[in-house]
């Protein structure tokens, strides 16, 4: 069985201000892939001004420090170095790394080739992708994107999810549902720390659970009423309408020409509530189940 090991959160923890929103919890990829900031550390610097700081007032008229006051004579920064903290021991680190490096081994061989893939779904959700460039935001809805856990890939079982992205018109042919059983043929990717199947073909429905299938008209209702939160709350991961999208920012590339970099991941409420201490879905779920309301 195969173990993805980039998604692990318990391996180290992270004090950036940036990761204050979600306990400074961090998955093994961000750390080891896309900061590379272990064991060496970051540079974090943070801009001050001396005369706001005093309780004074700036002479432009500007309420905190940005990328037009860097000239400025009362203009300062701080240099902060950041170092990830390890929560496990470091015997166990070393065993951690022999894991990666056969995972990474395992990447090498199947990255990029059409292979099969399947196992059971246990989610469905839209495929939303949201760009951003400058004041500007849209949200695009790409498909849908399918968690199979139990899953396999090639000849190997994955003890982690896998995930597959569709169509919209692959899920109107197929009218898939969380609790299907199916197999298909795709190109593996890695993407950011998540192992997915892309461009899926020949996809065979194995077995149905009997479960309302996921539907086109019901995503763009999501995509419609979706809202982004500050974070990666917990409870709204775990609930059934957060959803974690891919978010592209635009990047000047010459007079009139854009290049978007990314993605990064936020969290959308597909509910529309965008403060997770006020959220009453879960609430309100249990009681229509009680009430056994349609």
């Amino acid at each position: 069985m195969m173990h993805n090991c980039y998604k692990r959160e318990d391996v180290f923890i992270c004090r950036h201000d940036l990761h204050r929103s979600f306990d400074y919890r961090v998955s093994a990829y961000h750390i080891l892939h896309e900061k590379r900031c272990y064991p060496e550390g970051c540079i974090d610097f943070i801009w001050k001004c001396k005369l706001l700081d005093k309780g004074g007032s700036c002479p432009k008229g500007y309420h905190h420090v940005g990328n037009n006051c860097t000239n400025c004579r009362y203009y300062d920064e701080e240099k902060v170095h950041r170092r990830p903290e390890l929560l496990i021991s470091e015997d166990e680190y070393l065993v951690y790394q022999d894991e990666c490096r056969l995972f990474d081994e395992w990447l090498e061989d199947h990255e990029g080739r059409l292979l099969d893939a399947g196992g059971r779904v246990t989610d469905i959700r839209p495929y939303l992708v949201k760009r951003v460039d400058g004041p500007r935001r849209s949200l695009s809805l790409r498909g849908f994107l399918l968690r199979l856990q139990p899953a396999y890939v090639d000849r190997d079982g994955f003890e982690d999810a896998i995930y597959i992205r569709i169509s919209g018109a692959q899920q109107r042919r197929h009218r898939l549902a969380a609790g299907d059983a199916l197999e298909a043929q795709g190109v593996l990717r890695f993407d950011r720390g998540r192992v997915a199947v892309t461009a899926p073909r020949r996809l065979h429905v194995e077995d149905r659970s009997g479960n309302e299938p996921a539907r086109w008209d019901r995503a763009l209702l999501d995509k419609v009423g979706a809202v982004s939160l500050d974070g990666q709350p917990e409870r709204c991961l775990q609930c059934e309408r957060g959803i974690l999208v891919d978010v592209e920012d635009a990047a000047r590339q010459g007079p009139g020409r854009r290049r978007f970099r990314g993605p990064r991941r936020e969290v959308l409420c597909l509910e529309g509530i965008g403060r997770p201490a006020e959220c009453p879905f879960e609430a309100l779920r249990a009681l229509r189940e009680g009430f056994h309301i349609v």
